[in-house]
């Protein structure tokens, strides 16, 4: 069986693209390096890396084996943390980021329902595009993100936290009131205000539309309106309607205050995720928020809600 520093070396080779710099950064001799990979490769009966140029790379099995070891090096650190933290009382700065739709709605709840729990914690929320708050924790500027989108990326690690669906709103005029569902022939022809591209719910319209062969130019497109709450504004005072979120729109729906119109054959579903990096430890604090999270999803929504 892998040791785990084998696996801790192996990671960090494929990060860095180099033994050498990999030595460097561990602490070790280039020839100590060498050894464990050749122990990490007799034990998988495979070769893992290969030199392309000046850069070492992992082969197709050494990808798959990148992946699990990643897991394995995070739950072990998350898993060291939390032992070491134990009985201990929960301080310091808790900094999460969201996309618009999870930002403005999801993590504001938990947050002060987590904030009630651990009051000495100190709460920061940034919130941004999905592709901008993954860039932070890729940066490592922010520890945490929740993002309504994921992207291949070795150094990141997506965990599904809800389901979410994308919904066509309108103003809570008469003219929408018990509006039967519209063709998707209808919703091309409505004036329609969108998230700044980069953001998930943007992106997921733009899938959806291509599985019928429609881009978004085909849409009538007033305006991109930066991010959710502007796109609210801009319906709110009937510039026009909007794909939004049903998360974020729980509360307005809820009220009267917007009213959702079906669109047929157009389903627009996802995932939204927690983001951090694969091989840093999360600290005591954001494994803890993460947990309380997951036992708190049923608080969101009235509606049942399960990743």
């Amino acid at each position: 069986m892998p040791r785990l520093d084998e696996l801790v070396t192996f990671c960090k080779v494929v990060e860095m693209r180099s033994f050498s710099r990999a030595a460097d950064f561990l602490g070790l001799t280039q020839p100590a390096i060498s050894l464990q990979i050749k122990e990490l490769e007799k034990e998988y009966g495979v070769e893992l890396l290969h030199r392309s140029g000046y850069e070492t790379l992992p082969t197709e099995h050494g990808k798959t084996v990148y992946e699990a070891a990643c897991q394995i090096i995070n739950l072990y650190e998350r898993s060291r943390e939390q032992v070491r933290s134990a009985g201990q009382s929960l301080t310091g700065e808790l900094m999460v980021g969201g996309s618009s739709g999870p930002g403005e709605f999801v993590l504001p709840l938990l947050l002060s329902k987590f904030k009630k729990r651990y009051q000495e914690v100190d709460i920061s929320l940034i919130v941004g595009s999905s592709v901008d708050i993954i860039d932070q924790v890729l940066s490592q500027r922010i520890e945490l993100g929740l993002v309504g989108m994921s992207r291949r990326d070795r150094h990141l690690q997506f965990e599904t936290f809800v389901k979410d669906e994308l919904v066509l709103i309108a103003p809570a005029e008469d003219e929408w009131r018990d509006h039967a569902p519209i063709t998707i022939d209808e919703f091309l022809q409505l004036p329609i205000v969108l998230q700044q591209q980069g953001s998930g719910a943007t992106a997921l319209l733009q899938s959806a539309l291509r599985e019928h062969d429609i881009s978004l130019n085909n849409l009538n497109i007033i305006a991109y309106l930066g991010l959710q709450e502007s796109t609210k504004t801009a319906v709110r005072v009937g510039g026009g309607l909007t794909i939004i979120s049903r998360l974020g729109v729980l509360e307005e729906l809820k009220h009267g205050n917007f009213v959702e119109v079906p669109i047929e054959h157009l389903k627009m579903y996802r995932d939204i995720y927690f983001v951090y990096r694969r091989t840093l430890p999360l600290t005591n604090l954001v494994s803890t928020f993460i947990d309380f999270a997951h036992q708190h999803r049923s608080d969101l929504t009235d509606h049942e809600i399960s990743a």
